[in-house]
């Protein structure tokens, strides 16, 4: 355990201070409980780094100014207070250089934060991935000096950088508002996630969690069991990571995204990897699923929002058949609701169910369900 100068203040990781083996524990114990419906099923014990801090790989900094002085940080738990920090023990090295670098610039160039009225700078979201920054400020205009010295100082450090600016002028505190212009660098992220290589916007989802994530990723392939014949069904596909993984053992594969960019990104990822058994098509999954066909050999990955799946796309996967579905979330509350209208009959079996520790020092968990197909 270590100690956390800001933890008093700041809601980020509120179980900072806890033994991360008890963690552990106790989220297992929440999901077996959760699947108690189940006993069939093999609940695995939750995974998680042998090392728990450093593992966010994305940030985003809010910025206010206080009798004068810019803060830069995190809000305080249900507040709109910000906690000024100059580290944080959830990410590596590069957050503390990154913040060294933004104090000093909005210094030099006499940038102010937006305060509800007037002022620039709203945010700063940041991911570091490999020594790679894909940074975004999020700004009232674009109309402030100083990008070319930041882009400098942020190349001193960082082997690669992607820098954009994100309009946004909302009155509430979202992040992101839909403008986006890049500035200079690269246009994308670049690294490689399960021998994928993945080029990524500054609005596109990826896990925080590098290494877990791709322990998840490589477990959902030993689970679909792929073969040369299977087409694999990938519901909310996202940029396309697990559908390309997919394509090298699968037949084909149709994935959905409902988000255009994330479709379009996805798109990209297929020609940069030479993947050409990808089919991404751009909807919401409840309207394009019906135009699915049934076939011999299907299998099912679903990895939807907090929110679940849409009633409509479980009643079309029941009628398709698939011999194997698996199921990844994180809110295992909305998964076992969803599982439970697969499983009516007994028509699908729960075999295993994984739950992995996402977010170390925090109540968040993310899970895998498998359910096998009975027999007809």
């Amino acid at each position: 355990m270590k100690e956390c100068r800001y933890s008093k203040y700041c809601g980020g990781c509120t179980g900072i201070h806890k033994d991360i083996g008890i963690e552990l524990k106790k989220k297992k114990d929440y999901i077996s409980e959760l699947f108690a419906d189940y006993p069939q099923a093999n609940v695995y014990d939750c995974y998680g780094d042998y090392y728990p801090y450093k593992y966010r790989n994305k940030i985003h900094l809010a910025f206010t100014e206080h009798k004068g002085k810019m803060l830069i940080g995190f809000f305080e738990e249900n507040s709109c207070r910000v906690v000024d920090i100059d580290s944080c023990m959830l990410f590596g090295d590069w957050v503390n250089k990154l913040i060294a670098i933004l104090r000093e610039y909005v210094s030099r160039f006499k940038i102010r934060a937006y305060d509800g009225e007037r002022g620039v700078i709203r945010y700063a979201h940041a991911r570091c991935i490999d020594n790679k920054l894909q940074l975004t400020l999020v700004v009232t205009t674009d109309n402030f000096a100083g990008r070319s010295w930041l882009m400098y100082e942020l190349k001193k450090i960082f082997v690669d950088v992607s820098f954009y600016l994100n309009i946004n002028r909302r009155t509430d505190r979202a992040v992101f508002d839909r403008n986006f212009k890049f500035v200079d660098g690269s246009r994308y992220l670049n690294f490689n996630m399960c021998g994928v290589k993945v080029s990524l916007s500054p609005d596109s989802f990826l896990q925080v969690n590098n290494s877990v994530a791709e322990r998840m990723y490589r477990e959902v392939i030993q689970s679909l069991d792929i073969k040369s014949t299977t087409t694999v069904i990938d519901l909310y596909s996202g940029i396309g990571i697990t559908s390309i993984m997919f394509a090298k053992y699968a037949k084909n594969v149709i994935a959905i995204e409902e988000v255009s960019q994330a479709t379009e990104n996805a798109k990209f990822m297929c020609k940069l990897n030479d993947v050409k058994n990808v089919k991404c098509l751009c909807g919401k999954c409840e309207k394009l699923i019906g135009e699915i066909r049934p076939c011999e050999d299907m299998v099912v990955f679903v990895d939807p929002a907090r929110l679940g799946m849409h009633r409509d796309v479980l009643d079309v996967i029941i009628k398709l058949n698939p011999r194997v579905f698996v199921y990844m979330s994180c809110n295992p509350e909305t998964c076992v609701r969803d599982i439970k209208i697969l499983t009516n009959d007994n028509k699908y079996t729960v075999t295993d169910i994984k739950p992995y520790n996402m977010f170390p020092f925090t109540e968040h968990i993310e899970i895998l369900v498998k359910c096998n197909r009975g027999i007809d």
